[in-house]
């Protein structure tokens, strides 16, 4: 991991040994993955350098179709209001803004155009949490554009989870009732949770530091910053709706107050119906 991040260390010191070994390996990964898709990495840096604008970072684009052909899709879609009419990179750019390229950019490095069968409905997850955070954000303080993007990638550390662990973590998740569950045995396996290793991620990979912050601190109960609250209340709009069983987390807790649960439910069919759509256009 770079040197602005930091190691990512077990936050408990009840974490067994092979905790540290698993999130060493994480720490390295987030080293080595970009020379795995360069030119994702270099969208990445683009997107963080003040120097760069719509045709630049359009032009460095270009150079991974898979990622254009994806960058494409989401700036065509009916969530961005321009329904076919984006050809160009640098005009998707400016469609749908540098936080989200950057973040589709993460998930291309990080393997996410073929995710494992262990992290089924990852992408239905990921994007309903994006589109529900993004809804709530104006209403929080927060920007709704960097509410989609810390969104997108709050489950990332899942990924990385998966990847540097794939005999215990796939186990874990097979395990766990619900998303608390899920935390609680990360929380035991690693002494860290999948959320904070989505953070240290996004912190190693040069993310603005409000964006990485706001997502190390969504699974923390009490205050949290707005952008922080948008995403708290994204993930469990997602999980309302993509795990009924599951008994519902109070919204005027997550939110401090700010949202009361019937807001959010009167999201349920609005968020629902983009996040089908946007997942259908993100994995085909």
């Amino acid at each position: 991991m770079s040197e602005r991040s930091g190691s990512l260390r077990p936050g408990t010191s009840s974490a067994p040994a092979g905790a540290v070994d698993v999130l060493g390996r994480i720490s390295a990964s987030l080293d080595d993955l970009p020379a795995h898709r360069p030119v994702a990495a270099k969208v990445i840096a683009e997107a963080d350098d003040h120097r760069s604008d719509a045709r630049s970072l359009g032009r460095t684009l270009g150079y991974d179709p898979a990622l254009t052909a994806r960058v494409l899709r989401l700036a065509n879609s009916a969530y961005f209001g321009l329904s076919g009419r984006v050809s160009a990179p640098a005009f998707a750019v400016t469609v749908i803004g540098f936080s989200t390229v950057r973040s589709l950019a993460v998930s291309a490095m990080a393997g996410l155009d073929d995710v494992p069968d262990a992290l089924e409905g990852f992408w239905e997850r990921s994007v309903c949490t994006a589109v529900a955070a993004a809804e709530l954000a104006p209403r929080l303080g927060a920007q709704a554009p960097d509410a989609f993007s810390v969104g997108l990638l709050a489950r990332l550390g899942q990924a990385l989870l998966v990847r540097c662990d794939p005999e215990d973590y796939p186990l874990l998740l097979a395990g766990a009732a619900d998303r608390e569950e899920l935390l609680a045995a990360e929380a035991r396996r690693y002494g860290v949770g999948h959320t904070r290793v989505s953070a240290e991620a996004l912190a190693a990979w040069c993310f603005p530091d409000d964006l990485s912050g706001a997502l190390a601190q969504v699974d923390r109960p009490g205050w949290a910053p707005p952008l922080s609250l948008a995403v708290r209340l994204g993930v469990e709009l997602s999980e309302r709706l993509l795990d009924p069983a599951r008994p519902p987390q109070p919204a005027d807790l997550l939110s401090c107050g700010h949202v009361r649960d019937a807001e959010l439910d009167a999201l349920r069919a609005s968020v629902s119906r983009t996040a089908t759509e946007l997942v259908q256009l993100l994995t085909s």
